[in-house]
């Protein structure tokens, strides 16, 4: 069995991810808390600081991408492995009104 640990944003920061681990072990994957990409293509200081690889350094943690357009999401997935992240993970599952509304997470399941 797989034990996959899910975001709560605001809360699974970098240092929880690396506490949790080093405490309990046991966690195959460490979601990140979703970065959702503008078409600046630019991280603001908190994603910049949780995705940081050396804050994330002996944690598995896989970055978490929450888009609507494939240009943005490949971009971004560009951004990820040349910061050093061999994984990402495509939110589709986010129920949020605020994030299906605009057609992220769960509502791309309809298109």
């Amino acid at each position: 069995m797989r034990i996959y640990f899910a975001p709560l944003e605001g809360l699974t920061d970098a240092i929880y991810r690396r506490v949790h681990h080093a405490t309990f072990g046991g966690v195959d994957k460490y979601f990140m808390p979703f970065i959702s990409p503008s078409t600046s293509l630019s991280f603001t200081s908190r994603q910049q600081a949780d995705i940081d690889p050396r804050e994330n350094a002996g944690v598995p943690a896989v970055p978490q991408i929450l888009c609507k357009d494939a240009g943005l999401f490949l971009e971004m997935t560009k951004l990820l492995r040349d910061a050093g992240y061999a994984e990402v993970n495509l939110n589709l599952g986010c129920p949020s009104g605020t994030v299906t509304a605009k057609g992220k997470g769960a509502g791309m399941l309809k298109d």
